[in-house]
């Protein structure tokens, strides 16, 4: 709690700092952590060690850029190595990611992350005019599945934060209406969800030419990429914002869109993460740094996502928006080439196409399987369209379309839409 509180005002008493001021401090806090990862644990010992870095010293960014990305397999090779020595591992709080791209990566928190990256969901919905106490609805999945924890202290803490819990994995026509329903009853203020689930509460009360009076503030997605039509259907139907909440089970809470009717970019969570680009590309891996990983550190982490960053953004050095959350470095369609298309502009191809759903999966030799789920009015037709479509963008990659009545989920009951099993190029090279 005194984390939490701590990585409240901090965040309050610096909203109005210039970027040098910002720029300063993540510095010095940099130069406190990967002093205390050299000191507390074995595993960045033996990596500084290894590349000659001395963390004691006041290193730059520029110096800070030449440490090598922290990947996830280092991560299962590292094991116990990478915790620190100073807290004992009892008093960590352990968590792991969903699994959706393949091993869970297993994470361990002290209090000190725990209190700052709580609190950074907290600021957020504070910017949003949504503070703690404020009516919420979640259509979510509780700890993946809420119908395997629901406990009596669960409903407890959800009552005092006047929070309500709306499975999101069990979806279906009459659950959607019982939902619209109970929501038009409770008027909750805010709602946060699932961006598909949300998408398709939007259109199940477009369809039924239903006005809905609710929610008063507006809306949250995360979990999954907020698809542009998804977001154009939300605000057509309920007329209130959609914000987009970027973050991960890995490292917390990332970046926010605050003001969406006026920008969709992200503010980052700077005073607990330093977010930079892998390379000088506009679009280009995103690593990250915790600045306040008492328990597991973890340095120049590749998350696994693509981001837009604003023009002269670097390496090594913290950015402090992301223009746009591109998806994860899987959701890439390659070309023979060695070019590449990414899974964000798929939307656009399939645009007024009748489908509800679809999941493109480039397989290892290159070909496109799409799955469709279609709307009353799709046709062959329309089928036909979307494969001429994609044929003259993908060039000339093999397509193949079926229609079926639902796409599968992730482990995690997360929607992927765009899937890739293909080696890039310069992976296969090294």
């Amino acid at each position: 709690m005194l984390a939490f509180y701590a990585g409240m005002e901090f965040r309050r008493t610096t909203t109005h700092w210039s970027t040098e001021q910002k720029r300063e401090w993540i510095l010095r806090r940099l130069h406190f952590s990967l002093r205390r990862a050299y000191r507390e644990t074995d595993f960045y010992r033996e990596r500084f060690d290894h590349i000659g870095f001395d963390p004691f010293t006041d290193f730059s960014f520029a110096d800070f850029a030449r440490l090598p990305a922290l990947e996830k397999d280092d991560l299962f090779q590292a094991g116990k190595t990478i915790l620190s020595k100073a807290i004992p591992k009892e008093k960590l709080l352990h968590d792991s990611t969903g699994g959706s791209t393949g091993k869970p990566v297993e994470i361990w928190l002290g209090a000190e992350e725990q209190g700052w990256r709580e609190s950074a969901g907290e600021r957020f919905q504070e910017q949003i005019g949504a503070p703690a106490g404020t009516r919420t609805a979640l259509l979510w999945g509780h700890h993946l599945d809420p119908v395997k924890r629901d406990s009596l202290r669960d409903r407890f803490i959800a009552f005092l934060n006047h929070q309500r819990w709306f499975d999101c994995f069990r979806l279906a026509q009459d659950t959607l209406e019982k939902y619209h329903l109970e929501f038009q009853r409770w008027q909750p203020e805010l709602i946060i969800a699932y961006a598909a689930p949300l998408g398709a509460l939007a259109e199940w009360v477009a369809e039924h030419h239903l006005k809905p009076n609710y929610p008063e503030i507006g809306f949250v997605t995360g979990a999954e990429k907020l698809l542009p039509h998804h977001r154009a259907i939300i605000e057509s139907v309920f007329r209130r914002p959609v914000h987009e909440r970027y973050g991960s089970r890995d490292v917390g809470y990332i970046g926010y869109q605050l003001n969406p009717q006026q920008s969709t970019s992200f503010a980052l969570d700077w005073a607990n993460l330093l977010i930079e680009p892998e390379s000088t590309e506009t679009v280009s891996s995103i690593l990250i740094t915790k600045l306040h990983a008492d328990g597991m550190p973890m340095i120049r982490y590749r998350i696994g996502d693509l981001g837009h960053f604003p023009v002269a953004s670097a390496p090594g050095n913290p950015s402090f928006t992301l223009n746009e959350i591109i998806g994860r470095e899987t959701d890439r369609i390659w070309l023979r080439s060695g070019r590449w298309i990414s899974g964000s502009q798929i939307p656009h191809m399939m645009k007024d196409a009748a489908v509800q759903e679809y999941q493109l999966v480039q397989q290892a030799d290159y070909s496109i399987h799409l799955s469709i789920v279609p709307k009353r009015e799709f046709n062959e037709a329309i089928s036909s369209r979307i494969q001429s479509t994609l044929g003259l963008n993908l060039e000339g990659l093999p397509i193949d379309i079926v229609v079926v009545d639902h796409i599968e989920r992730t482990k995690a009951n997360k929607f992927r839409p765009v899937i890739s099993h293909v080696k890039p190029l310069e992976q296969i090279a090294s």
